[in-house]
């Protein structure tokens, strides 16, 4: 996150005892853009200044069908959907007191390092919201028993592009499969599987996260697929596995442009504190465009 240290000085400060200093923040979403590697799968639909909005979505499910002669040409509607996203509020913040101000005076990251720990807190939040919509999201499902095999996930694919055809131009085929660390470990006992374990040390050593750190091999891609799919990291979801077509709309992210951090003096505590605050909301659209593969 640029200019971090920004929001890392001591509060303005008024008389009375909760009278704050409320700042508009666009660096929060720039940080959780920057850090986030689930976004990249969400298309962004800003809101601004509105808690809830209504949508309306249209899609061409037809096919073109043979007709006779002069006989009268059907006419097919695209299928609308009408919905209302609703945003919740993500919040968290830090106080420092007078006495840990004093304490670590000789410390001049102590601060920032507070804000640092606050905005991975935010991240981690909008991470589990992302997964919670991958793991309910989808309307198809299959169940396995014992480990993971590639028998699986093939079987897993065959049986999604069955389930999503009759949708015309527009038919549904995964091109990215999602799993836990914990799975790609089981997937790795199968013979069947072709895995390149050099190619994963390579990710792991060149990825970065941010500029201070390299990527966790808890997350992420891994630089192997399954029948030309892609096996992407995401630790959150643990024995579930998602296909996705990665090509379609399916994923929205509604947030309001205007995050906000309020920094205040609390003179009953003789603290500073600051709160951060960001409103948003992961939603699917297209339900038709993820498959979930469950452990029994």
């Amino acid at each position: 996150m640029k200019d971090l240290e920004h929001f890392t000085h001591s509060p303005q400060t008024s008389g009375g005892r909760y009278r704050n200093n409320t700042t508009v923040a666009p660096e929060i979403i720039k940080y959780l853009e920057d850090e986030s590697d689930l976004r990249q799968f969400f298309v962004s639909k800003p809101m601004r200044g509105v808690l809830s909005k209504s949508y309306r979505i249209q899609k061409d499910e037809g096919v073109a069908v043979q007709i006779a002669g002069n006989a009268e040409v059907p006419r097919a509607e695209d299928v609308e959907k009408m919905f209302t996203v609703f945003l919740h509020r993500n919040a968290t913040g830090y106080k420092i007191d007078d006495d840990d101000r004093k304490i670590n005076a000789d410390d001049p990251g102590y601060e920032s390092r507070k804000m640092t720990r606050a905005m991975e807190r935010m991240l981690k939040k909008e991470r589990l919201d992302m997964v919670q919509v991958f793991k309910a999201a989808p309307q198809n499902s299959m169940s396995y028993t014992g480990s993971l095999t590639v028998d699986t996930i093939r079987a897993a694919t065959k049986t999604m592009i069955l389930t999503t055809t009759g949708y015309g131009t527009d038919d549904i085929q995964p091109s990215m499969i999602f799993m836990s660390y914990s799975s790609f470990v089981d997937l790795q006992n199968d013979p069947n599987f072709k895995y390149v374990p050099e190619i994963f040390e390579r990710i792991l050593l060149e990825g970065k996260i941010s500029p201070s750190s390299t990527r966790s091999p808890l997350n992420g891609p891994t630089g192997q697929t399954i029948n030309g799919l892609p096996i992407f990291l995401v630790n959150e979801l643990e024995d579930d596995i998602i296909l996705m077509d990665t090509t379609k709309e399916a994923l929205w992210l509604n947030e309001d442009q205007e995050p906000t951090i309020t920094a205040y003096r609390d003179y009953e505590h003789i603290s500073d504190i600051v709160d951060i605050r960001h409103d948003e909301q992961p939603v699917c659209v297209r339900p038709e465009c993820l498959y979930k593969i469950t452990k029994n």
